[in-house]
């Protein structure tokens, strides 16, 4: 289940994309780069170099890609848009709520369900087994309005 995982980080390292917004592209020793035949846990991708670990929510009527940083649980989100009157999209992230940023050092790893028509994610910590749900809801702004960013529900243990 987690080739696939391995497949989008090696596509998004060959690109030079990091999740987040990092302008830097992190450069891969064809010896030191993950088997695309065996799983890589956050550990091993973090040990080889690789921060993030990323996954698509189940709802079909969703377009985005969720992150988690292995090391901190930081939580990204970005998705694809075609402005209107556009002939090329968009790669769109959303800001981070204080919920989503990173925390107390663990070992992260980001998990969907099956439910059809879930939009957020699980970010878990393998070491201590709390788990947080994370999506993306409009945020009141200072000044008045909403903004869409990525918020966490807080740890539970389970």
């Amino acid at each position: 289940m987690q080739n696939w995982r391995v497949a989008v980080v090696m596509a998004a390292l060959g690109l030079g994309v990091l999740a987040g917004g990092g302008a830097l592209a992190q450069e891969t020793k064809p010896s030191e780069a993950p088997s695309a035949t065996a799983p890589a846990t956050p550990i091993e991708a973090a040990a080889g170099g690789g921060a993030y670990v990323f996954a698509a929510p189940p709802a079909a009527q969703a377009n985005r890609l969720y992150s988690v940083n292995v090391r901190t649980g930081e939580v990204n989100a970005c998705q694809f848009e075609r402005p209107e009157g556009s002939l090329v999209g968009v790669t769109r992230c959303f800001r981070r709520d204080a919920s989503a940023q990173g925390g107390t050092p663990g070992r992260y790893d980001i998990m969907s369900t099956r439910y059809s028509g879930e939009t957020g994610i699980f970010r878990v910590d393998a070491g201590t087994g709390q788990m947080s749900v994370c999506y993306v809801r409009d945020m009141p702004k200072e000044g008045g309005g909403v903004e869409p960013a990525v918020v966490c529900t807080p740890p539970s243990s389970q």
